[in-house]
């Protein structure tokens, strides 16, 4: 008998309509399943564990699905696979969700930048990502969009503009003007000096959540709802920013990833977008947004944890050039 966490009326009469149809499609036998989120169930079969992920638009979802497969084909067999429904489609809709399928990937234990071993091996498996990508690029889709990071960082400063006089009533005045002025600053080097390279396809969200270290003792790297096609170098900046606050914006620390220091030198643009502070500025517009009378966000802690940093990273980027002092 199948069996649901938590049953609640109509939520649970719903799940269980959705897993009967499962059930139809793909001929397996569901002994349980558990609820991560609305649309993200985690279910146990006699034929092993599968991730069922619900998505509110079908927008390019055909085009990541095949981008998936022609990755695994390529060589590279650390990423997300999805699995065929028994119509041979990869998508199902119901209850106003577009439904996919993918195979379990168990933990080892939870990957965390602040481990040496898997800040190095997360950067392993990214090059990885992208000398398999690059390959493929003839053969994908039209709808796969073109990178566009300045475009988004510019949006992003615009709205952080319109939201600092309600931040510096909450955190350091002064270092929210600093902020804004050095995003103005970096973005304005960053936008002259900029250059490509070679394109390959970009996974765009490369924080620890979706590198997995498995019991197979592989990373795998999932979750690519943000794929674009530009510069490799665009996800090795956001690798930088995303290990750095856990290195505590430390030198001696960063420069044990050589891959990422020779960049930070010979790339003049480089250092420009790392000196971007779009941490600060996605969480302070999150906070911003969801801030009301009753109840503190749960982005105040991470905002005031870069916030509280601010003077380290200062420190760090001074000592690769003058832009911030």
């Amino acid at each position: 008998m199948m069996k649901a966490d938590q049953p609640n009326c109509r939520d649970d009469f719903n799940r269980n309509r959705l897993f009967f149809r499962l059930i139809y499609e793909t001929d397996l036998q569901i002994q349980s399943y558990s609820k991560i989120k609305n649309n993200l169930f985690k279910i146990h079969t006699d034929e092993g564990i599968y991730i069922l992920k619900g998505y509110a638009e079908l927008g390019n979802l055909d085009s990541i699905i095949q981008f998936s497969h022609l990755l695994h084909i390529n060589g590279f067999s650390v990423g997300a696979m999805y699995e065929k429904f028994s119509d041979g489609r990869y998508v199902i809709a119901d209850q106003g969700y577009y439904w996919v399928l993918t195979r379990f990937i168990p933990a080892k234990r939870r990957f965390s930048f602040l481990k040496e071993e898997d800040r190095v091996a997360g950067l392993l498996v990214l090059q990885d990502f992208h000398h398999h990508s690059k390959k493929i690029i003839p053969s994908l889709p039209l709808d796969i969009p073109l990178e566009t990071t300045i475009q988004k960082w510019r949006n992003r400063l615009e709205l952080f503009d319109q939201n600092a006089p309600f931040l510096a009533k909450w955190f350091n005045p002064g270092v929210i003007s600093e902020i804004v002025y050095y995003s103005h600053l970096s973005l304005k080097e960053l936008t002259a000096n900029v250059t490509n390279s070679e394109n390959v396809v970009l996974h765009g969200d490369v924080a620890s959540h979706n590198f997995i270290r498995s019991t197979d003792n592989k990373v795998y790297l999932i979750d690519f709802d943000l794929l674009s096609i530009g510069n490799g170098e665009w996800d090795y900046v956001q690798y930088a920013s995303r290990i750095l606050p856990f290195l505590k914006w430390n030198r001696a620390q960063f420069e044990s990833h050589s891959f990422l220091e020779d960049k930070l030198k010979r790339l003049p643009w480089f250092c420009a977008a790392l000196s971007f502070p779009m941490d600060i500025l996605r969480e302070g517009n999150r906070f911003s947004q969801t801030m009301d009378d009753e109840a503190v966000p749960s982005s105040y802690a991470n905002l005031s944890f870069f916030i509280s940093t601010w003077n380290l990273r200062k420190q760090f980027l001074t000592n690769y050039n003058n832009l911030i002092q």
